[in-house]
């Protein structure tokens, strides 16, 4: 579940409800996982919330629409934006780019019971619907590690991968040659943790630059502009982090400004703004805050660090 009440507008956004005409309005659209979305959180505590709410207190006339969807890489965020956001007429979109983007982290859509298990007399037995769960549960992760191997992944998104640019092959390769000294790393997932050797491959990368191509293609025909914001990985992992740099490239070449505000995290420790202890991914409220703070900044003074 969401670990919240979640409430959502006649737009099927999070949100409150907002008037599709945006005359002598400001519009930012605010695209994500379910980072963005603010798993766990209240919305007034996620950070599209606290960023219209700084912007407010210089513009009543701004909203910010919070567009995340749990489990949504970049390209079906960029996705989202064509088939929902655009029709906002936003000044601005702004991707939220977590650790996870690059690879597949969206759990089956399949539940473990379905109404007809109502008349099993099996599952009127605690054991049994716990052991229905766990098996269930363990299938699915696996199906989720299978789906993450760099074969499948090249099969599945063949036809979204793009050659990846020159000029980051450098970055790429001294990545890569750090990660092949890593003990296998598909299990990190089970606790969570982001397998830096995502971000040494080509293929998840070449995905990648094609979303940014798609974005930076719809900004030239909507006349909007794009802002990167990179959700600091809230564990010390100087491999990732060198995976983020990679991605700073990417995006600053298809023109778009980056928000990074990960001194801004260490400074305040990375363990204590991490929603549960064991998750480095998901920030929690005070993460969310300075994520808006770091936004908020940059967008009224062009700082990005």
């Amino acid at each position: 579940g969401w670990g919240t009440v979640v409430e959502v507008n006649s737009h099927g956004f999070r949100g409150p409800e907002v008037a599709r005409e945006a005359a002598g309005r400001t519009r930012l659209v605010a695209l994500g996982d379910s980072v963005t979305f603010g798993n766990d959180l209240d919305y007034a505590e996620t950070w599209p919330a606290v960023l219209e709410l700084e912007l407010r207190a210089l513009d009543p006339a701004v909203d910010v629409l919070d567009l995340g969807l749990g489990g949504y890489d970049t390209l079906q965020e960029v996705a989202t934006l064509e088939a929902l956001g655009l029709a906002f007429a936003p000044e601005r979109v702004i991707v939220g780019f977590c650790a996870n983007d690059v690879g597949i982290v969206s759990m089956s859509m399949e539940t473990c019971f379905v109404e007809s298990d109502r008349a099993n007399p099996l599952y009127l037995s605690r054991i049994a619907q716990w052991l229905h769960v766990w098996t269930t549960e363990k299938a699915q992760k696996r199906a989720l590690f299978e789906r993450n191997l760099e074969q499948a992944y090249a099969r599945v998104y063949a036809d979204e991968i793009e050659p990846l640019d020159a000029a980051l092959a450098p970055l790429v390769a001294a990545l890569r040659g750090a990660v092949e000294l890593q003990p296998p790393a598909e299990q990190d997932l089970a606790t969570r943790r982001i397998p830096p050797r995502w971000y040494a491959s080509e293929r998840r990368l070449g995905r990648l630059q094609h979303a940014f191509a798609r974005l930076a293609e719809l900004a030239r025909e909507h006349d909007f502009e794009v802002t990167l914001l990179l959700i600091p990985y809230l564990e010390d992992d100087p491999l990732i982090e060198q995976g983020f740099e990679i991605v700073r490239a990417l995006a600053e070449s298809r023109g778009f400004a980056v928000v990074d505000p990960r001194a801004a995290f260490r400074s305040e420790g990375l363990a204590d703004l991490r929603l549960r202890a064991e998750d480095p991914v998901h920030p929690n409220a005070r993460g969310h805050a300075a994520l808006a703070r770091s936004l908020a900044a940059h967008l009224r003074t062009g700082q990005t660090d």
